[in-house]
């Protein structure tokens, strides 16, 4: 098996977990996440997170959308409200990571080509069988790991992570999965999608300089599936160090209970760790709707 393909897990496997998440008591209710309001896009560069794996980017003249996702999704509510009134939402350019269904939200990404016909694509290889007949060829790029497209003044690169794709029991990995970098002169992002643990972070960091990671903490129990699909919070600061990130902005936590961890668990666990073990970054944890200015510095410190 290739080290970005994780391993399969049987059917048994995942009914056995979601059988016994039906007897197992439910955790104490969880504090919801502080929410900053907003009737607009904000103007100038900036990051903006809407929850779960959610971003908007803004950088020169370009708004990129990153797995957006404006509601519910299928079999999972939202428990953080969307920050900014979803009619407000625009994107010149869409980045989808992969076709779970709490990544790529058809509905959202159709209202956004609806609203923005000129709005372009970008999804990994495998992925046109999803978006056939909603956009045309010519605004939609396909990407195997390590391709690259120019969008303006911006390159942006698909990069491999360890996970897998599905959204029938018809198309298992037949779109590929991963993450993006996307430079901008001498700034570099990089938005992970869902991965676990693995060489990639390393391998992604010897390619590029790394300003902001956009790194998940959350959905990591049970610990026997899900370390192979995500990573923990101990682990993503792994991965930020392998990367040699500046900032690490964690994501993917707080918005919809996709797992056995208590909600809030993730966040406490990342800030705890950060305050004691000092990592080689600093850390920025935003609220939902927080503006993130990328000339401006990380108010939670690492040292």
């Amino acid at each position: 098996m290739d080290p970005y393909t994780s391993p399969n897990l049987s059917l048994i496997t995942i009914l056995k977990w979601q059988l016994s998440r039906r007897f197992t008591p439910p955790h104490p209710l969880h504090t919801p996440m502080t929410t900053e309001y907003h009737d607009t896009l904000p103007k100038g560069e900036y990051a903006l997170w809407l929850g779960h794996a959610s971003m908007w980017i803004h950088l020169g003249e370009t708004t990129i959308a990153i797995d957006p996702i404006v509601g519910n999704i299928p079999m999972y509510r939202r428990y953080t409200p969307l920050p900014i009134p979803v009619e407000q939402l625009y994107a010149d350019v869409i980045l989808l990571t992969h076709a779970h269904y709490d990544h790529f939200d058809k509905p959202s990404v159709l209202a956004l080509l609806r609203k923005n016909p000129e709005t372009i694509i970008v999804a990994p290889a495998g992925f046109w069988r999803y978006l056939k007949g909603h956009i045309s060829r010519e605004k939609y790029f396909e990407l195997g790991w390590w391709e690259e497209v120019a969008i303006g003044e911006l390159l942006i690169t698909f990069t491999p992570s360890k996970h897998w794709s599905k959204r029938t029991p018809f198309d298992t990995n037949k779109a590929l999965w991963g993450g993006y970098v996307i430079q901008q002169s001498n700034h570099g992002i990089y938005h992970s999608g869902d991965s676990a643990m693995g060489e990639h972070f390393k391998e992604i960091g010897e390619k590029f300089e790394i300003d902001e990671a956009f790194l998940p903490i959350g959905a990591y129990r049970p610990e026997a599936i899900m370390k192979h699909n995500h990573t923990n919070p101990p682990e993503a600061i792994q991965a930020c160090t392998d990367l040699g990130a500046k900032t690490l902005i964690p994501i993917h936590y707080g918005t919809f209970n996709l797992s056995d961890e208590p909600m809030n668990e993730p966040l406490e666990w990342f800030e705890r760790l950060v305050s004691e073990k000092a990592p080689p970054f600093t850390a920025k944890v935003l609220r939902i709707g927080e503006i993130y200015r990328f000339n401006e510095i990380s108010t939670l410190k690492s040292t």
